[in-house]
């Protein structure tokens, strides 16, 4: 039941969702349960206080506050996380933004944005300025062709909207034939396992945030109070 609430708050249709997704799903719960990973970056995001404002920035923009597990697949609430050199430069900070897509979201990019280090003049390890921009970013990726599918949100984050706006665009027009599972069955040879694995631990994640208890973790919803 909560598979299939969670798949809802994204946006999913259920009547499309395949018989496997969620045995696939409960695989990715046991990956999280298996490390110390969930727990410590959790606790860690409590601890700063950065679970109530990634809800509201997220609310702001209209998106569902299960967002909040994006931030921890890219970096693990580090808000100075750093990524490896690209071809699409360095992706920093919490909600591992590259430069381009940080500019465009109004965050100043910093002298040492070429270089795998720490950076105080960029904007993208401040975790306000970031957050806001990172909710708009969702918000803008839900508002294209991803047609208010969560799940191709997700996918369109990390491998890039415009990669994934292709694919969605020869696919049927019909909204309801527009959609992760399609994606999946579609193109399932040119989608990167990176991107698929994405996906399901932001999703498995979540589930396990409705009710983290019954999953054996020591800790009730972070996101309880800020559901609305």
């Amino acid at each position: 039941r909560l598979i299939l609430k969670i798949a809802r708050t994204f946006g999913e249709c259920e009547v499309a969702m395949p018989d496997a997704f969620i045995g696939e799903i409960k695989k990715y719960i046991g990956k999280w349960k298996s490390t110390s990973r969930y727990v410590n970056a959790i606790g860690m995001a409590k601890r700063s206080g950065f679970i109530g404002p990634i809800a509201k920035a997220l609310h702001d923009n209209g998106m569902p506050p299960q967002f909040l597990y994006l931030a921890l697949v890219e970096s693990n609430f580090n808000v100075k996380a750093t990524g490896p050199p690209t071809r699409f430069g360095i992706a920093k900070g919490m909600w591992q933004f590259i430069p381009t897509t940080a500019m465009t979201y109004g965050l100043r990019v910093g002298p040492m944005a070429q270089l795998p280090q720490f950076d105080p003049g960029d904007d993208r390890y401040d975790f306000s300025k970031s957050t806001r921009a990172a909710a708009q970013y969702i918000r803008y990726i839900y508002d294209t062709e991803a047609q208010a599918s969560g799940l191709l949100v997700m996918a369109s984050y990390n491998w890039g909207e415009n990669r994934v706006i292709r694919l969605i665009n020869s696919m049927p027009e019909n909204p309801k034939d527009r959609n992760f599972w399609r994606l999946l069955s579609q193109y399932s040879g040119k989608i990167p396992k990176e991107t698929y694995d994405y996906v399901f631990y932001i999703v498995s994640a979540a589930v396990i945030g409705e009710n983290p208890r019954l999953f054996g973790f020591d800790f009730d919803s972070p996101l309880a109070q800020y559901q609305r």
